[in-house]
């Protein structure tokens, strides 16, 4: 009871407030790797020292080896709790590969150029972070390029727009390159 005896408690909602700030604190250490406290659940009643918290968190990051350190700095942050007799368990929920730049996506990217020149769009690289099925396919070895499709923003939100005017050039844009990566025979 936290106004009776509070100190016989170990109170998880303060141990995950320090593991957020830890988590977040984690952004900048890496190029290309963001980590985000995305959901903050603790306690069940206002006069009960809360007895257990659940943190959900993203990471996202441009390298598998990446991925690799800052898993281990999550592991180690949670080692750490901040609060006497709070522990913490780290569970990996998913892992969506990253889509790592490799030579042979450099090369498909230089037939996307050249396609794109033809239909008369400007095409530059960006690393996003994203999280998709290119993303499956790129884990997997098979070099992928993402972000042709029809021009649009604010996703994921009530917001999301699409410009439909920008669907036909895109489609013309990967007949090209579809096609001049079947002339070339290889990536």
């Amino acid at each position: 009871h936290a106004g009776i005896e509070p100190e016989r408690g170990a109170n998880a909602a303060l141990a995950a407030a320090h593991l957020t700030v830890a988590l977040q604190d984690l952004n900048g250490h890496w190029d290309d790797v963001t980590v985000n406290v995305g959901v903050v659940r603790a306690g069940t009643r206002a006069n009960i020292v809360c007895p257990r918290a659940e943190l959900r968190i993203e990471v996202r990051a441009a390298t598998t080896a990446d991925i690799q350190r800052v898993t281990r700095a999550i592991r180690e942050a949670a080692d750490q709790p901040g609060v006497p007799g709070v522990t913490v368990q780290v569970e990996q929920l998913d892992l969506c590969p990253p889509m790592e730049d490799t030579p042979a996506s450099r090369r498909m990217f230089d037939h996307a150029r050249a396609a794109a020149r033809t239909a008369g769009i400007e095409l530059g690289a960006a690393a996003t972070g994203g999280v998709g099925d290119a993303n499956l396919i790129a884990g997997a070895g098979i070099p992928v390029l993402d972000g042709l499709g029809p021009v649009g923003g604010a996703d994921h939100t009530p917001q999301e727009w699409l410009d439909v005017t920008s669907v036909p050039q895109r489609v013309a844009l990967l007949a090209d390159l579809i096609a001049s990566l079947g002339r070339a025979g290889t990536t």
